[in-house]
């Protein structure tokens, strides 16, 4: 978290050391503030002519954002862990992780891009979204407030600050499937993923494609999630992507149904 980050230029540029600090300032500097996180994405659009930030608040000092602390019945996530510091710190509990965030960009963006940054973004064709969605995430935002992840993905966050994010452990005995559908000929570009878990009382699935963010779906087997799906499928942007939605959840199905 403390290798050196090349720093656009911006009026002013603020490396804080605590999360007060940083609070402070990102309301001190409301509406014209941009965190930098890992700065895979943020970085690239500010070195665009014309796209020069008022402020930066560089976030990679803050020893507390880069923790992953376990309690009973919940893992807390800081908001600078790494991608692929949270693919390895929470695979045991989450053996669907390291399926799911295999697809994110390569090795070198997993080891520099955040979770709270990716979230942040609300990309629809994200893993990072459809993982914490499908696992009831909340984030805990600078000041106190907890929203759920459904609620940041909809926009219902107002220029979120995420310091931390929760997720409850799953039941021992869930069996869990992850699938995508990639575009190779566009640098392989999401065309649509599905997560499916399944346990002893319920099956649910949560499924992205093309520009629709994730959603959730539940069903007492998982059968019916497809079923389900079919049923909503007006949701998606065009004939293909629901084709492409459905298939994804296939898969994801039949991973998670193989026996343990």
């Amino acid at each position: 978290m403390n290798d050196p980050v090349p720093a656009p230029s911006a009026t002013g540029y603020f490396l804080p050391a605590t999360i007060a600090e940083a609070g402070d300032l990102f309301l001190r500097h409301k509406g014209g503030a941009r965190l930098l996180a890992g700065g895979q994405t943020l970085i690239p659009e500010l070195d665009r002519p014309g796209r020069p930030a008022d402020t930066l608040i560089d976030l990679r000092r803050i020893a507390e954002l880069g923790r992953i602390d376990w309690s009973s019945g919940r893992v807390d996530i800081g908001a600078m862990v790494t991608i692929a510091a949270a693919q390895s710190g929470l695979a045991e509990a989450f053996p669907v992780i390291a399926a799911c965030f295999a697809h994110v960009a390569n090795s070198a963006v997993r080891n520099r891009a955040t979770l709270g940054g990716s979230l942040a973004l609300a990309d629809p064709a994200s893993e990072i979204s459809t993982f914490l969605l499908a696992y009831d995430a909340e984030v805990t935002l600078i000041g106190g407030e907890r929203i759920s992840v459904e609620q940041l993905i909809a926009g219902r966050g107002d220029g979120p600050f995420i310091n931390t994010i929760r997720l409850p452990l799953p039941a021992a005995r869930e069996r869990s499937g992850f699938a995508e559908i990639l575009r190779r000929r566009s640098g392989g570009r999401s065309l649509a993923m599905a997560l499916v878990r399944l346990d002893a009382e319920r099956a649910r699935l949560t499924v992205s494609g093309g520009a629709c963010q994730p959603f959730r779906i539940e069903a007492a087997e998982g059968p019916a999630l497809l079923d389900a799906l079919v049923a909503r499928s007006s949701i998606f942007d065009g004939h293909s992507t629901r084709a492409w939605a459905l298939a994804a959840a296939r898969r994801a199905l039949a991973t998670a149904e193989l026996p343990c």
